[in-house]
C-alpha cells in the first residue's frame, strides 16, 4: 500500500558496515542496553533494539551518524508478530510523565514489599508446591489475609508491567551527543524493548535502574549485546538492504548469493536472488530520488 506521509512503511537499522549487516542477515538482530538518559540524576539501561522509519531521501543526517548501511523491514509485519513489544519512541518535553510513570513503578515495589511482609510473618502451617518443576516452600496464609494478599500480588505485577512499558518508550525530546545539541525527536525512532526479568535460556531479562548499575555492567565488555536471544525475520520482511555506495553492489551481492542462512533458516537459491534483488545504495537514492 502506498504510503503518502512523511514516514517510511518499512522500518530501517542503520550499522556502520558490511561484515556487520551480512552478520545480522545471518544471524538476526541483536538485543543490546541503550543508556537512556532521562535526567541528571535519572538514568536507566533498558534493553532494545532500535530502528527510525526516516524516508531514505531524508536519513543522510542519520546515516552518518549510525552507519551507511541498513536493513529495512516490513514495519506492518513487525506490528503484526511483536504485537505490544515494538513502537514509536515517545518524546517528552517535561518530565512530568517521566516521574508519573516512575511513581507507578515506586507502587509495584511497594506492593511487592507488603507482599513479602505478609509472607515472612505468616504462622500458618508450612507448605510446599511444585510448579513447572520447581519446588517452593512457605507458610499457609489465613482466610482474613487472602483478599490483602491478591490485591498486592496484582497490583505489584500490573503496575511494574505499565511502568516499564511507559518508561521503556520514553526519550527526551532533545539532548547532548557528542558535546552538541541534538533534537532526539528528528530521528523517528521505534523500539522493540525485552520486557524487565523476561527469561532468556536460564537467566532472566534485567534493566539497570541507574547510571551505576548499568556502567558496572557495561566495564570490559566488549559491546553491550545480550547473548541468548535475537530478532529473527524473514526474506519476505525485508524491504531493502542499502550500501553506501553503487560501487559496493556488485561485490556485496555475490557475498548474498553465498549466504548459507537466514536467521539461521537455511536459504533456498531462489531465495537468495531474492535477497539480491533487494540490494540499493545510498549514493544512487540522493541522487535519482
Amino acid at each position: 500500500m502506498k504510503n503518502n506521509n512523511s514516514h517510511t512503511s518499512a522500518l530501517f537499522h542503520y550499522t556502520r558496515n558490511q561484515n556487520i549487516i551480512l552478520g545480522i542477515l545471518r544471524d538476526g538482530l541483536k538485543f543490546s542496553y541503550c543508556k537512556e538518559k532521562f535526567s541528571s540524576d535519572l538514568c536507566l539501561g533498558i534493553p532494545m533494539i532500535s530502528f527510525c522509519d526516516i524516508p531514505i531521501s531524508h536519513s543522510f543526517e542519520h546515516s552518518s551518524k549510525y552507519g551507511q548501511y541498513a536493513i529495512a523491514l516490513s514495519k506492518e509485519n513487525l506490528m503484526s508478530k511483536y504485537n505490544g513489544a515494538l513502537n514509536p519512541v515517545n518524546y517528552f518535553t517535561s518530565l512530568s510523565s517521566v516521574e508519573a510513570a516512575f511513581r507507578l513503578r515506586d507502587e509495584a515495589m511497594n506492593s511487592k514489599q507488603k507482599l513479602d511482609n505478609i509472607s515472612r510473618n505468616a504462622e500458618g502451617k508450612e507448605v510446599t508446591m511444585r510448579i513447572d518443576g520447581k519446588i517452593y516452600k512457605g507458610k499457609g496464609l489465613g482466610a482474613e489475609y487472602v483478599q490483602d494478599v491478591l490485591q498486592l500480588f496484582f497490583n505489584s505485577i500490573n503496575y511494574h508491567h505499565y511502568a516499564t512499558q511507559a518508561i521503556g518508550f520514553m526519550k527526551a525530546y532533545q539532548s547532548q551527543y557528542e558535546g552538541h545539541n541534538q533534537v532526539n525527536y528528528d530521528e523517528c525512532e521505534w523500539r522493540i524493548v525485552l520486557p524487565e526479568n523476561a527469561k532468556i535460556e536460564s537467566n532472566l531479562c534485567e534493566w539497570f535502574w541507574s547510571e551505576t548499575d548499568y556502567d558496572n555492567w557495561r566495564n570490559g565488555r566488549e559491546n553491550k549485546f545480550i547473548t541468548g536471544l535475537s530478532l529473527f525475520f524473514t526474506v519476505e520482511d525485508i524491504e531493502y538492504i542499502i550500501v553506501p555506495t553503487k560501487g559496493l553492489i556488485p561485490n556485496f551481492i555475490k557475498r548474498l548469493i553465498n549466504l548459507k542462512s537466514l536467521c539461521n533458516h537455511e536459504l533456498s537459491k531462489r531465495e537468495r536472488y531474492t535477497l539480491a534483488s533487494k540490494v540499493i545504495s545510498l549514493e544512487q537514492i540522493k541522487k535519482d530520488f
